[in-house]
């Protein structure tokens, strides 16, 4: 039995126990009034320009994130929203410094032959240019679960390791592990055990041909870490290698390791150790040169509770031109930063009519994410507002799509880590959806630290939930198009969009209205 399905029909019911105690303190007609300013025809507006092709995909440091950056700042400006960064000559700006840095030539050596990159391999990840020797062993798919173990974290401490993307199967074609973790998920857990780096494969040759496109164009980028950030420039490298070039290394047979492959999974065995290590060296040379971004920042201050934050954010870059086409981004994140406009304007509208908040609230839109969260863990190093004073973060990312797994479902939003960190921001969080969002689904599906998934770690909430901020993550779920070059403003179901972002709203009104923040009573990560 799935635990996991035990343990959300529990939190429903403990939820509707304790939603009692949790009453909206807000004006109904007034959060209604301005919610209703929030629209399609603007969201779609807005949404047009920051995922049309002239901003390039919006890549982090390039020049369609600057435009997009210009155009969110524009936004703030235009609704009367301060711009909170000192000292700097635009002040909506929070510059952030990064290191680009990108392979431009690498070997991997073993007794067995000499490859290069980029002909024989190419790689990602920032590692030293010339690593010490160590074992390299085939770590069949590199799983760890109960269904089924290739390799264990004493094993793995310290050397090099081959992995099959994909999933053992069957003899059926039926995959042996339901719910396998993704291949990143796989390698970022052997990374935390010790590994010194891995080496990607495909169980065919067909399959590594065609699966290499896409990794090819994100590898031609250089890859970007924060400047401040000098411990990461040692972590584990990556590379993809064809099968072939993977059974020379190692100095076995190429139908001996398909052969084996084959067999051995078919029956539910792992293949991991089929083959003796090999001890290898790898070597590159590296480009480095600085690049530099910016989150993107409006400050609405408040009344009676100024000193207390909210803060509402989304990440308005995305992955840029990949193989010659452009990555528009238009749910990931484009809905989400259209959100965050549409939020901000209706605030905007209400302090205008004498109706503004009585807590500050901080509109931001981040950069970075697509790299690795780096815009919010920026500004949680450096933050412009005491993060003591923060007193939640909403975070929205990709609102404007539907799951294929819920496509025949009711209109729904995801919700993650309302409950994380404080058992009030999530009856807060009900009792709003039950009384402005009453057409909407509230899911939980992905609200644990335990998914498979990891969504909870995936977008810029994170980076506040880490210093014990509590966090609501507004999320559709993924889709065909996710980081894909058709990720475009026309796939956008927009009345969806918008009652998502109403839903955003009413929630913000709240918190920033109600007479007590919510308390944190979870334990911090």
């Amino acid at each position: 039995m799935n635990p996991i399905k035990l343990i959300f029909p529990l939190f429903g019911l403990v939820t509707l126990a304790h939603s009692q105690n949790i009453s909206i303190e807000s004006s109904v007609k007034e959060v209604e009034e301005f919610m209703s300013t929030i629209n399609q025809e603007d969201l779609k507006q807005h949404l047009f320009t920051l995922a049309s092709d002239d901003y390039e995909g919006r890549e982090t440091t390039e020049r369609g994130q600057k435009m997009a950056a210009d155009y969110i700042a524009n936004h703030f400006y235009q609704l009367g929203l301060t711009g909170p960064v000192p000292n700097q000559p635009n002040p909506y700006f929070q510059p952030i410094e990064f290191k680009a840095r990108k392979i431009k030539s690498a070997s991997i050596r073993s007794a067995n032959t000499s490859l290069q990159a980029p002909q024989d391999f190419f790689g990602m990840g920032y590692f030293n240019a010339e690593l010490a020797e160590n074992p390299l062993i085939f770590a069949g798919y590199g799983l760890q679960t109960d269904q089924f173990t290739d390799v264990t974290p004493e094993e793995i401490k310290g050397k090099g390791l081959v992995v099959i993307d994909g999933v053992p199967r069957d003899k059926n074609g039926n995959p042996i592990v339901e719910k396998a973790p993704s291949l990143w998920q796989r390698i970022r857990k052997l990374g935390d055990q010790g590994a010194a780096f891995v080496i990607v494969t495909y169980p065919t040759i067909e399959e590594f041909d065609s699966k290499s496109q896409l990794w090819r164009g994100f590898v031609s980028k250089p890859n970007l870490m924060l400047a401040s950030e000098e411990s990461r420039s040692g972590s584990m490298p990556i590379f993809m290698m064809n099968p072939e070039k993977v059974a020379l290394l190692m100095g076995i047979e190429t139908k001996n390791f398909f052969k084996t492959l084959e067999k051995k999974t078919k029956k539910g065995i792992s293949p991991a150790n089929s083959f003796a290590p090999v001890p290898v060296k790898i070597s590159a040379e590296l480009e480095e040169r600085k690049a530099f971004s910016e989150n993107v920042l409006g400050f609405m201050e408040g009344g009676d509770l100024k000193d207390e934050i909210l803060v509402i954010t989304s990440h308005y870059d995305h992955v840029g031109i990949i193989n010659g086409e452009i990555h528009n981004g238009a749910d990931d994140d484009g809905s989400g930063t259209v959100g965050v406009l549409e939020i901000a304007e209706a605030f905007a509208k209400a302090k205008a009519a004498g109706s503004g908040p009585r807590r500050s609230i901080l509109f931001m839109t981040v950069t970075g994410e697509e790299k690795g969260l780096f815009g919010s863990a920026y500004y949680a190093d450096h933050p412009i507002f005491p993060l003591e004073s923060t007193i939640t973060n909403l975070n929205i990312d990709m609102i404007g799509r539907i799951d294929p797994e819920r496509e025949a479902k009711d209109p729904y939003v995801y919700i993650i880590g309302s409950n994380m960190l404080s058992t009030d921001l999530h009856q807060i969080h009900e009792k709003v959806s039950s009384t402005f969002a009453k057409g909407l689904t509230m899911d939980y599906k992905y609200n644990s630290k335990d998914d498979p998934q990891r969504f909870y770690y995936r977008s810029d909430h994170y980076n506040f939930a880490k210093n014990n901020i509590p966090v609501i993550f507004y999320f559709n779920g993924t889709h065909e198009d996710y980081h894909q070059p058709t990720d475009t403003p026309d796939k956008i179901q927009y009345e969806l969009l918008e009652s998502r972002a109403k839903l955003v709203f009413a929630t913000a009104w709240e918190l920033a209205n109600r007479n007590q923040k919510p308390v944190v009573d979870k334990a911090p990560e």
